[in-house]
């Protein structure tokens, strides 16, 4: 009862009575009645005035508040169906997985008295979320854009549900609840350009993230191929790489040779996505899949293959290799000089001669060499399973100049990602066939790819890249108890806007194992090494680490009998 209504009660207890048994005199108006009147008239008219406004904001305005809120990415009715679906490696792990969490809301303008409210949600946020009370009482006391108290204004997200229980218990008229989830990354760095990242507003940024946005968003879980205890192997390689030689950065891919199942993807240096808005943009981006680059050595494979393909050469075939040649206006140099020999593709492979890759492609002639790089997939994308692929660049023969058949053969004057690379190198290993690069496992096999060279064209280029191993520059990537067959790289980088070569370097490695059955197929490309810029003591190294790993974690039975590399017969 308020105060004004026990006043009126007491008024009407002393109105005056007759004589006993006899009628009530009729009382006269008390001493203040009037005001009382204005009074309650006045309680009356605010309370129409109050509960008019309430209506107004339930319906007229309620367009205009949900929007606000949703400009927040704040929910106006319950959340409409399951949480997120969850990231989960080969090997069970999860990369990405949502929380059930709350996100504090205030209404400013509802709250009597935001110090002692600020100071009471401090005492539960602090501890929460880390909020301190000044913060909050910001948040609580925040306001329009004229001036006056606001109508929504978030305090606090990513709020554990205990925290939000016991901040409804407080009962604070203004300060409510909202059923919410956050996006957690349980791994931190391991994988992060790979599995991307979703923002606290729904926005997804890279990797698997934003490709399969769709199922995630529909609660359904998404398994990759990339086992985990494989892809810390590679990312700690690639560090030690990147330390060791003082490089900008580094780049490693593991890939199944038979269906394009990537195992590993790394960037180095890397980030945590749960760090996300600190990472640097150049961290952010998955270079595997967005970087071309000339590749270098490791393209004499395809030309070789090529030739060897289209009955230009044969392994019999000789060519007599100075340590330079002159091709239209440029002379092209070996990258040691040497006295003229006479050399087999074998050796023009195991000695990484640029002058005998040119003869061979020769051999072959400009057009031949093109189309066999378009049928390896080279200048189109792959087709993996993430967006942001570039499809690198192979000039059209019409554009072809006169030196082309100088510098194509030999890596330069195209550009490549890493992850066409070693899909090129799968087709080289498995017996012909291209393959599709994914990350995502599938439910039922895929079609074989089609046939880009024959099974004895793939078997010879194999042991022609085992000799690279085990008696040229690709020794250090040499494994013990496995024959491993590759080609080293090294290529200047190009100055995007004069389009001249500097003076810094990619190195590279890239080959599979063991050579005789192929199971993997592997990449490490080392971007401007500082202390040598040779493929063959960057990425080599690398390569040898982490393929020694993945061949004993997945059981793959050697295929030598000791540690040099050949066949044992």
């Amino acid at each position: 009862m308020s105060i004004s209504d026990h006043r009126l009660a007491r008024t009407r207890g002393n109105g005056r009575r007759g004589r006993a048994g006899g009628p009530a005199t009729p009382p006269g108006p008390p001493v203040g009645y009037g005001r009382l009147r204005i009074v309650a008239a006045l309680f009356l008219v605010i309370g129409l005035l109050l509960g008019g406004r309430a209506v107004q904001i339930g319906f007229s305005d309620a367009d205009r508040y949900g929007a606000f809120a949703s400009e927040l990415g704040v929910e106006q009715v319950a959340a409409t169906g399951a949480a997120r679906g969850s990231i989960i490696s080969a090997d069970g792990r999860e990369l990405a997985k949502s929380l059930e969490t709350a996100r504090i809301v205030a209404t400013p303008y509802l709250i009597e008295h935001p110090e002692a409210a600020a100071r009471s949600l401090g005492e539960i946020l602090g501890p929460a979320v880390g909020l301190k009370e000044k913060e909050i009482l910001a948040a609580i006391s925040a306001t329009d854009a004229s001036g006056e108290a606001s109508g929504y204004s978030e305090v606090a997200s990513d709020v554990p549900p205990d925290a939000a229980a016991r901040i409804e218990d407080l009962g604070i008229a203004g300060i409510t609840t909202a059923p919410d989830t956050s996006r957690v990354y349980p791994e931190g760095a391991l994988a992060s350009q790979l599995t991307g990242y979703q923002g606290p507003f729904g926005d997804t940024f890279g990797g698997v993230e934003a490709r399969r946005d769709q199922e995630l968003g529909a609660g359904e879980d998404v398994r990759l191929t990339v086992d985990t205890a494989v892809q810390q192997e590679l990312e700690d390689a690639l560090g030690r790489t990147v330390e060791k030689h003082k490089a900008e950065s580094a780049v490693g891919l593991m890939m199944r040779v038979e269906d394009g199942a990537i195992v590993a993807l790394a960037n180095s240096p890397g980030y945590d996505n749960n760090e996300f808005g600190e990472a640097p943009p150049e961290s952010q981006r998955d270079r595997v899949i967005t970087d071309p680059y000339e590749p270098g050595s490791t393209f004499k494979a395809f030309t070789v293959a090529a030739a060897l393909e289209a009955g230009a050469v044969t392994t019999e075939s000789t060519f007599v290799v100075p340590d330079r040649i002159a091709v239209a206006d440029r002379v092209i140099h070996d990258s040691r000089p040497h006295e003229t020999k006479v050399m087999a593709p074998a050796d023009v492979l195991r000695e990484s001669s640029n002058v005998g890759a040119i003869q061979v492609a020769q051999a072959l002639g400009g057009q031949g060499l093109h189309d066999a790089i378009l049928r390896f997939g080279f200048g189109e994308r792959s087709g993996v399973d993430l967006w942001g692929e570039d499809p690198g660049l192979v000039p059209a023969y019409a554009d072809w100049s006169g030196s082309s058949i100088g510098n194509i053969p030999i890596g330069q004057g195209l550009t490549v990602t890493p992850l066409q690379l070693v899909a090129g190198y799968a087709a080289l290993a498995n017996g012909g066939l291209r393959v599709t690069p994914h990350v995502v496992e599938r439910e039922t096999e895929p079609a074989p790819g089609p046939r880009v060279i024959s099974e004895e064209t793939s078997d010879i280029v194999g042991t022609m890249l085992q000799g690279v191993v085990a008696e040229g520059s690709g020794h250090l990537a040499q494994i013990p108890g496995y024959t491993v067959a590759g080609k080293t790289g090294t290529s200047q980088k190009v100055d995007p806007e004069t389009g001249t070569y500097t003076t810094e370097y990619v190195s590279s490695f890239v080959g599979y194992a063991p050579a005789t059955d192929p199971e993997f197929v592997m990449l490490v490309s080392v971007d401007e090494p500082q202390t040598t810029y040779w493929g063959e003591l960057t990425s080599a190294p690398a390569f040898e680490d982490v393929m020694s790993f993945a061949l004993g974690y997945y059981n793959v039975p050697p295929d030598v009998a000791d540690g040099s590399g050949r066949v044992t017969p």
